[in-house]
């Protein structure tokens, strides 16, 4: 008896503590903001941007959970990031100071999960401030392009790459699109083959930089953009980061191939008003978004 007893309590809690990580029936979404940036003109963010406007742009990570998966596109900051950004210089640390850190592994425990609750990151990029999360998901896949990694291994320094996240054991899965055109981009990937969450190659920002096409089933389409442009503004307007930008930080690898993937997403948001684009650290998108626990589905 005091054995049965003793089971069903284990089988309570057990049911208890996985609730919240149960699969859903159907896809849902919810962001995550880890961080905001301590503030700038909006001159600084996009070419013929408003000096008189501050933007206080976000550091997030998107919670996508499907029947067949649950993944992080992107983690934000982590839990370890005060420590790897302390090592840059003076200058960058002013340039891309953060506040309001807030982890997604902090936000995701709160709520009832874990870290073995993610199935795989699939990060849009690899700059620091897209994969700041990764050492808080130490057993966790990351799904790449492989020309992403290699520029990353080989070329990355601080302040845009952390090199301590793309060192040690960790899982790195080849990402693999076909050459099937998906909105007018020429290769792509179903990840679960319901045409509900596909992704695209979008290289120019750096090498292997991905986005993300999301179908929910309430019929709302998004396509999360990591960071072809900082601000929807410059998606509207066709108006890349400002030169004196790319002069003081070399933000974009290839600009003139950023420029290029800039102009086929301007003429989507032009043709498709109902896809909401979604560039990554655009604070005012976000709010138009589900801001995890709530989910949109």
């Amino acid at each position: 008896m005091k054995r049965l007893i003793a089971l069903t309590f284990f089988a309570l809690l057990l049911g208890s503590t996985s609730q919240a990580a149960e699969r859903p029936q159907h896809l849902r979404i919810a962001l995550l903001i880890t961080a905001h940036s301590a503030g700038s003109p909006e001159a600084f963010t996009v070419s013929g941007g408003r000096w008189s406007i501050e933007r206080k742009l976000v550091h997030p990570a998107l919670l996508v959970d499907h029947p067949q998966g649950r993944f992080l596109f992107d983690t934000g900051l982590g839990r370890e990031i005060d420590h790897a950004f302390a090592a840059n210089s003076w200058l960058n640390r002013k340039l891309l100071a953060y506040e309001q850190l807030d982890p997604a592994l902090d936000q995701l425990e709160r709520a009832g999960y874990q870290a073995g609750d993610i199935d795989f990151i699939l990060p849009s990029h690899l700059h620091w401030d897209h994969l700041g999360g990764l050492p808080d998901f130490p057993d966790t896949p990351v799904k790449v392009l492989p020309s992403g990694l290699q520029e990353a291994r080989e070329h990355g320094q601080r302040p845009a790459f952390l090199p301590e996240h793309l060192q040690g054991t960790r899982e790195w899965q080849r990402l693999q699109l076909s050459d099937t055109p998906y909105m007018g981009f020429a290769r792509s990937l179903d990840l679960f083959d319901d045409q509900r969450l596909v992704v695209v190659e979008l290289s120019g920002h750096t090498a292997g930089q991905v986005g993300l096409f999301v179908n929910l089933d309430s019929g709302r389409r998004l396509f999360f953009i990591g960071d072809t442009s900082w601000t929807l503004r410059g998606v509207a307007q066709n108006r890349s980061r400002p030169l004196f930008v790319q002069w003081i930080a070399h933000v974009d690898s290839d600009r003139e191939a950023n420029a290029h993937v800039l102009q086929q997403i301007h003429q989507l948001h032009q043709q498709q008003p109902d896809l909401l684009i979604v560039p990554a650290h655009d604070e005012e998108v976000a709010r138009q978004l589900a801001q995890f626990p709530q989910f949109e589905d």
